[in-house]
Protein backbone atom coordinates (compact mmCIF):
# COMPACT_ATOMS: atom_id res chain seq x y z
CA UNK A 1 0.00 0.00 0.00
CA UNK A 2 1.36 3.50 -1.14
CA UNK A 3 2.66 6.01 1.46
CA UNK A 4 1.85 9.52 0.03
CA UNK A 5 4.18 12.25 -0.46
CA UNK A 6 4.41 14.08 2.87
CA UNK A 7 3.56 17.39 1.59
CA UNK A 8 0.14 15.95 0.44
CA UNK A 9 -0.72 14.49 4.41
CA UNK A 10 0.12 17.71 5.30
CA UNK A 11 -2.52 19.15 4.00
CA UNK A 12 -4.87 16.53 4.18
CA UNK A 13 -5.30 15.88 0.88
CA UNK A 14 -7.63 12.87 -0.19
CA UNK A 15 -5.32 10.02 -2.32
CA UNK A 16 -7.09 9.97 -5.68
CA UNK A 17 -6.71 6.24 -5.83
CA UNK A 18 -8.23 5.34 -3.16
CA UNK A 19 -11.14 7.03 -3.76
CA UNK A 20 -11.20 5.57 -7.29
CA UNK A 21 -11.06 2.29 -5.18
CA UNK A 22 -13.76 2.85 -3.09
CA UNK A 23 -15.96 3.99 -5.51
CA UNK A 24 -15.56 0.84 -7.85
CA UNK A 25 -15.43 -1.84 -4.51
CA UNK A 26 -18.64 -0.12 -3.75
CA UNK A 27 -20.04 -0.58 -7.04
CA UNK A 28 -19.26 -4.49 -6.96
CA UNK A 29 -20.06 -4.98 -3.31
CA UNK A 30 -23.83 -2.97 -4.04
CA UNK A 31 -24.39 -5.41 -7.12
CA UNK A 32 -23.89 -2.77 -9.29
CA UNK A 33 -21.80 -4.77 -11.40
CA UNK A 34 -22.57 -8.19 -11.56
CA UNK A 35 -20.17 -11.28 -11.62
CA UNK A 36 -18.88 -12.04 -14.74
CA UNK A 37 -19.91 -8.82 -16.06
CA UNK A 38 -16.70 -6.76 -17.70
CA UNK A 39 -15.59 -3.26 -15.91
CA UNK A 40 -15.17 0.33 -17.35
CA UNK A 41 -12.05 0.16 -18.97
CA UNK A 42 -9.57 2.52 -17.67
CA UNK A 43 -10.18 5.17 -20.10
CA UNK A 44 -13.69 5.46 -19.62
CA UNK A 45 -13.05 5.35 -15.57
CA UNK A 46 -11.13 8.67 -16.27
CA UNK A 47 -13.46 10.38 -18.12
CA UNK A 48 -16.02 8.74 -15.45
CA UNK A 49 -14.67 10.11 -12.43
CA UNK A 50 -12.13 12.96 -13.84
CA UNK A 51 -8.85 11.55 -12.69
CA UNK A 52 -5.48 9.95 -14.07
CA UNK A 53 -5.09 7.14 -15.82
CA UNK A 54 -2.41 6.53 -13.15
CA UNK A 55 -5.21 6.40 -10.19
CA UNK A 56 -7.10 4.45 -11.88
CA UNK A 57 -4.95 1.75 -13.15
CA UNK A 58 -3.51 1.54 -9.42
CA UNK A 59 -7.38 1.33 -8.29
CA UNK A 60 -8.09 -1.44 -10.33
CA UNK A 61 -4.38 -3.26 -9.48
CA UNK A 62 -5.64 -3.24 -5.65
CA UNK A 63 -9.25 -5.17 -6.89
CA UNK A 64 -6.99 -7.68 -8.76
CA UNK A 65 -4.67 -8.04 -5.93
CA UNK A 66 -7.88 -8.85 -3.71
CA UNK A 67 -9.45 -10.93 -5.87
CA UNK A 68 -12.39 -8.94 -7.15
CA UNK A 69 -11.56 -8.51 -10.92
CA UNK A 70 -10.07 -10.50 -12.88
CA UNK A 71 -7.74 -9.23 -16.43
CA UNK A 72 -9.12 -12.25 -19.39
CA UNK A 73 -7.72 -12.64 -22.13
CA UNK A 74 -8.00 -10.97 -25.54
CA UNK A 75 -8.73 -7.87 -23.25
CA UNK A 76 -11.31 -6.26 -20.44
CA UNK A 77 -11.53 -6.60 -16.46
CA UNK A 78 -14.25 -8.64 -15.25
CA UNK A 79 -15.74 -9.07 -11.75
CA UNK A 80 -14.93 -12.07 -10.82
CA UNK A 81 -17.88 -15.28 -10.32
CA UNK A 82 -16.24 -16.29 -6.93
CA UNK A 83 -14.61 -12.84 -5.86
CA UNK A 84 -12.81 -14.78 -3.31
CA UNK A 85 -10.50 -17.97 -3.19
CA UNK A 86 -13.44 -20.94 -2.92
CA UNK A 87 -12.27 -21.79 0.39
CA UNK A 88 -13.33 -17.88 1.76
CA UNK A 89 -16.68 -17.39 -0.41
CA UNK A 90 -18.83 -18.76 2.74
CA UNK A 91 -16.94 -15.94 5.01
CA UNK A 92 -18.21 -12.92 2.30
CA UNK A 93 -21.73 -12.69 3.24
CA UNK A 94 -21.48 -13.24 6.57
CA UNK A 95 -18.59 -10.15 7.02
CA UNK A 96 -20.98 -7.83 4.68
CA UNK A 97 -23.90 -8.48 7.04
CA UNK A 98 -22.39 -6.81 9.66
CA UNK A 99 -23.27 -9.47 12.49
CA UNK A 100 -19.76 -10.13 14.05
CA UNK A 101 -19.35 -7.77 17.12
CA UNK A 102 -16.48 -5.79 18.20
CA UNK A 103 -15.38 -8.29 21.04
CA UNK A 104 -15.40 -10.80 18.24
CA UNK A 105 -13.27 -8.80 16.07
CA UNK A 106 -10.69 -7.87 19.25
CA UNK A 107 -10.45 -11.69 19.97
CA UNK A 108 -10.16 -12.16 16.01
CA UNK A 109 -7.53 -8.85 15.85
CA UNK A 110 -5.42 -10.62 18.80
CA UNK A 111 -5.19 -14.09 17.27
CA UNK A 112 -4.06 -12.84 14.02
CA UNK A 113 -2.26 -9.56 14.60
CA UNK A 114 0.19 -10.70 17.68
CA UNK A 115 1.05 -13.46 15.74
CA UNK A 116 1.71 -11.58 12.55
CA UNK A 117 4.02 -9.00 13.80
CA UNK A 118 5.76 -11.83 15.35
CA UNK A 119 6.73 -13.02 12.29
CA UNK A 120 7.33 -9.58 11.20
CA UNK A 121 9.43 -9.53 13.59
CA UNK A 122 11.53 -12.25 11.96
CA UNK A 123 11.30 -11.42 8.29
CA UNK A 124 10.67 -8.07 7.46
CA UNK A 125 13.37 -6.61 5.76
CA UNK A 126 14.75 -3.03 5.35
CA UNK A 127 12.08 -1.34 2.89
CA UNK A 128 9.26 -2.93 4.87
CA UNK A 129 10.46 -1.29 8.13
CA UNK A 130 10.98 2.03 6.43
CA UNK A 131 7.21 1.76 5.38
CA UNK A 132 6.16 0.89 8.94
CA UNK A 133 7.88 4.49 9.93
CA UNK A 134 6.66 6.36 7.15
CA UNK A 135 2.86 5.18 8.02
CA UNK A 136 3.64 5.56 11.80
CA UNK A 137 4.97 9.41 10.90
CA UNK A 138 2.26 10.01 8.71
CA UNK A 139 -0.53 9.11 11.39
CA UNK A 140 1.22 10.74 14.31
CA UNK A 141 1.02 14.11 12.04
CA UNK A 142 -2.20 13.81 10.36
CA UNK A 143 -4.90 16.29 11.79
CA UNK A 144 -8.23 14.70 10.80
CA UNK A 145 -9.80 11.28 12.09
CA UNK A 146 -10.34 10.13 8.16
CA UNK A 147 -6.35 10.43 7.71
CA UNK A 148 -5.34 9.06 11.13
CA UNK A 149 -7.60 6.37 10.91
CA UNK A 150 -6.42 5.78 7.15
CA UNK A 151 -2.29 5.29 8.35
CA UNK A 152 -3.63 3.31 11.04
CA UNK A 153 -4.99 1.01 8.43
CA UNK A 154 -1.68 1.54 6.72
CA UNK A 155 0.38 0.28 9.25
CA UNK A 156 -1.43 -2.90 10.43
CA UNK A 157 -1.49 -3.31 6.91
CA UNK A 158 2.22 -3.23 6.38
CA UNK A 159 2.23 -6.17 9.64
CA UNK A 160 0.62 -8.56 7.23
CA UNK A 161 2.87 -7.61 4.54
CA UNK A 162 5.87 -8.28 6.39
CA UNK A 163 4.80 -11.58 7.67
CA UNK A 164 5.48 -12.47 3.68
CA UNK A 165 2.77 -15.31 4.37
CA UNK A 166 0.60 -15.24 1.60
CA UNK A 167 -2.80 -16.60 4.02
CA UNK A 168 -2.22 -14.08 6.47
CA UNK A 169 -2.28 -11.25 3.90
CA UNK A 170 -5.18 -12.65 1.94
CA UNK A 171 -7.32 -12.90 4.78
CA UNK A 172 -6.14 -9.19 6.45
CA UNK A 173 -7.23 -7.99 2.63
CA UNK A 174 -10.54 -9.89 2.86
CA UNK A 175 -11.53 -8.52 6.21
CA UNK A 176 -9.68 -5.06 5.81
CA UNK A 177 -12.74 -2.91 4.18
CA UNK A 178 -15.45 -4.96 5.19
CA UNK A 179 -14.81 -4.67 9.11
CA UNK A 180 -11.25 -3.45 9.97
CA UNK A 181 -11.80 -0.20 8.27
CA UNK A 182 -15.18 0.91 10.32
CA UNK A 183 -13.38 -0.56 13.67
CA UNK A 184 -10.53 1.74 13.03
CA UNK A 185 -12.38 4.23 12.20
CA UNK A 186 -14.42 3.96 15.61
CA UNK A 187 -11.46 3.48 17.36
CA UNK A 188 -9.80 6.55 15.95
CA UNK A 189 -13.11 8.51 17.10
CA UNK A 190 -12.56 8.17 20.46
CA UNK A 191 -8.58 7.76 20.78
CA UNK A 192 -7.52 10.24 17.85
CA UNK A 193 -3.85 9.11 16.70
CA UNK A 194 -3.07 7.89 20.43
CA UNK A 195 -2.13 4.09 18.69
CA UNK A 196 0.46 5.85 16.93
CA UNK A 197 2.79 5.58 20.43
CA UNK A 198 2.45 1.70 20.23
CA UNK A 199 3.04 1.33 16.27
CA UNK A 200 6.36 3.37 17.18
CA UNK A 201 7.04 0.72 19.83
CA UNK A 202 6.24 -1.77 17.68
CA UNK A 203 8.76 -0.59 14.51
CA UNK A 204 11.69 -0.34 17.19
CA UNK A 205 10.94 -4.24 18.43
CA UNK A 206 10.94 -5.79 14.88
CA UNK A 207 14.19 -3.29 13.98
CA UNK A 208 15.47 -5.19 16.94
CA UNK A 209 14.46 -8.61 15.39
CA UNK A 210 12.75 -8.89 19.14
CA UNK A 211 9.59 -11.41 18.36
CA UNK A 212 8.61 -11.33 21.93
CA UNK A 213 8.42 -7.83 22.82
CA UNK A 214 6.51 -6.94 19.54
CA UNK A 215 4.31 -9.69 19.89
CA UNK A 216 3.80 -8.10 23.46
CA UNK A 217 3.16 -4.50 22.90
CA UNK A 218 0.74 -5.63 20.00
CA UNK A 219 -1.20 -7.57 22.83
CA UNK A 220 -1.19 -4.99 25.06
CA UNK A 221 -2.27 -2.33 22.19
CA UNK A 222 -5.17 -4.14 21.70
CA UNK A 223 -6.27 -4.84 25.05
CA UNK A 224 -6.03 -0.85 25.43
CA UNK A 225 -8.09 -0.24 23.04
CA UNK A 226 -10.34 -2.24 23.98
CA UNK A 227 -11.09 -0.44 27.22
CA UNK A 228 -10.59 2.88 25.59
CA UNK A 229 -13.46 2.25 22.93
CA UNK A 230 -15.26 -0.02 25.70
CA UNK A 231 -17.81 3.44 25.63
CA UNK A 232 -19.07 2.70 22.41
CA UNK A 233 -20.79 -0.35 23.85
CA UNK A 234 -22.39 1.31 25.99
Amino acid sequence: MEIENRATQAKGKPNVSDMVYERLRNSIYSGEWKPGERIPSESKICEMMSVSRVSARAAISRLMGQGLVERRQGGGTYIRTCSCPDQFEPMIPYMLSGRADRVSMFEFRKIIEVESIGLAAMRADIGQIDQMQAAYEAMAMAKSDELISRYDMQFHHLIAVATNNPVILRIFEIIQDTYLRPMLDQNVAVMGAYGAVYHEKMIRAVERRDVAQAKRLMEEHINNTIQMTAQLNR
